[in-house]
């Protein structure tokens, strides 16, 4: 099933979320694949559940596929070294803003068997790990960037979508004549 992506304003998308508990007729297997499916479709490399209208302490991440799901995950430590990049959210569609985020981080996580997992994510899945556990803990990635950089971000934003609104026109145009 492919969930649909709430928009920047939703409540949901600005709260923090609860640790997960399992209820007897909740499937985690079924919903974590609901969304690497999501994920996948919308063409995203993390995808968290309040994204998506659910309140589950809960995120995948990856590509291809090579997925991690992440069922209640904590950062238990990090690199006080931060490395800037642009960060890209499906929340935030033509939006890359310049974030600034540990070079590596220590977790924990459970798995949809309930099993925990301690592991160290450096790289691109540090990047997303960190992005997606500021979505649980209601913090929007626009809040971690410097003015400069997001006022730069959004009119950098607003002219790829002018651009892409006027090619549209272009081609309708072709198409009526």
């Amino acid at each position: 099933m492919i969930y649909t992506l709430l928009e920047p304003k939703h409540p949901l998308i600005h709260t923090k979320l609860p640790e997960f508990v399992d209820s007897e007729d909740f499937e985690r297997k079924e919903f974590q694949d609901s969304m690497v499916e999501s994920m996948k479709h919308w063409g995203g490399i993390g995808l968290s559940a309040n994204q998506v209208g659910f309140s589950h302490r809960m995120f995948v991440m990856g590509d291809n596929d090579n997925y991690i799901c992440c069922w209640n995950p904590q950062i238990l430590s990090e690199s006080e070294f931060t490395i800037p990049i642009e960060e890209g959210c499906l929340t935030y569609p033509g939006l890359f803003v310049r974030i600034h985020r540990p070079e590596d981080i220590y977790v924990q996580f459970e798995d949809e068997n309930k099993s925990i997992h301690n592991d160290t994510f450096e790289g691109l899945m540090c990047r997303v790990f960190q992005h997606e556990m500021d979505h649980m803990n209601g913090i929007d990635f626009t809040k971690r960037a410097k003015k400069l950089h997001l006022d730069m971000a959004k009119r950098k934003a607003k002219r790829g979508k002018l651009k892409l609104k006027r090619a549209h026109g272009k081609d309708m145009l072709k198409a009526a004549s």
